[in-house]
């Protein structure tokens, strides 16, 4: 089983609460074990501390390697649906944020930080 860690960011508490949640939703559709916001409690190690009123987290469950490289792609195409929007992955105790990746170059860090952990 492999844990990944997303947190929307954005200055409106309200704007990432709904994000997250459609977020959520359009995850629920992939091949993932589960998605679930995570709790106060649950913070990815490494994890530096962030303002909880500016984000919502959540946590993906996935047991099959290929389905990580098929999130990496629905997490860049849902930061591109929208101006502004903006995503942190942590797996493996890094990190990488993601907002505006729109080019060949973008998917292919995307990919390699799903698959190996390393942009």
């Amino acid at each position: 089983m492999t844990d990944v860690f997303l947190t929307v960011l954005d200055d409106d508490p309200a704007v990432a609460d709904e994000q997250a949640r459609q977020l959520r939703q359009e995850l629920l559709g992939l091949d993932v074990d589960a998605v679930e916001f995570a709790s106060t409690g649950a913070v990815p190690p490494g994890a530096k501390g962030v303002d909880a009123a500016t984000v919502t987290s959540l946590v993906v469950t996935l047991s099959s390697s290929p389905v990580l490289i098929i999130l990496g792609r629905t997490l860049r195409d849902w930061v591109n649906r929208a101006n502004g929007r903006s995503l942190v992955i942590r797996k493996d105790g890094r990190s990488l944020e993601i907002n505006g990746a729109r080019g060949r170059r973008d998917l292919e860090i995307i990919e390699a930080f799903m698959r190996d952990g390393r942009p």
